[in-house]
């Protein structure tokens, strides 16, 4: 069992650090990240393979004739989806705090302690989600044309 809260406790001190964006996004807290263009991209997941970021939409929304219904129903999807993950956040970090508390003691708790590291683990997976929700949203409002379009602009 204390290999088990070890274990708990690094990967969290991990997600902790490690607070880079989800699939596709190139926002976070720290503002908006702008790198060199790759020479070569990393291989896609099998599930990002599938999925289209909204900022690849976004950036080429001319080429893919991307109407003003369409752009007002994609900016709808993305907002819901942004505060989503924003409120999820909020009480991802309060979650976080509580186990930090916890793991402070001179003497933890272990089950109080890997029952609070559930609950950490549990909003990160529920950011993950509503986050795959929202890209699922952006896939379905983009017509096969529009999808195939963003596949060969990813190549």
């Amino acid at each position: 069992m204390k290999k088990l809260l070890l274990f708990a406790l690094i990967y969290l001190c991990a997600c902790a650090h490690d607070r880079g964006p989800l699939p596709g996004d190139s926002v976070t807290d720290a503002g908006v990240t702008l790198s060199p263009p790759r020479l070569q991209s990393p291989p896609l997941g099998p599930i990002e393979a599938t999925l289209f970021p909204p900022e690849l939409v976004m950036e080429n929304q001319g080429a893919l004739g991307i109407d003003t219904a369409q752009r007002d129903a994609l900016t709808k999807e993305i907002d819901k989806g942004q505060s989503e993950r924003l409120r999820l956040q909020w009480q991802l970090d309060a979650e976080k705090e509580k186990l930090v508390k916890l793991l402070d003691a001179d003497k933890v708790d272990e089950a109080r302690a890997t029952e609070q590291a559930t609950h950490v683990m549990d909003y990160e997976n529920k950011i993950k989600s509503a986050h795959l929700a929202m890209l699922i949203r952006v896939k379905n409002l983009l017509t096969p044309d529009q999808q195939k379009k963003l596949r060969d602009l990813r190549k």
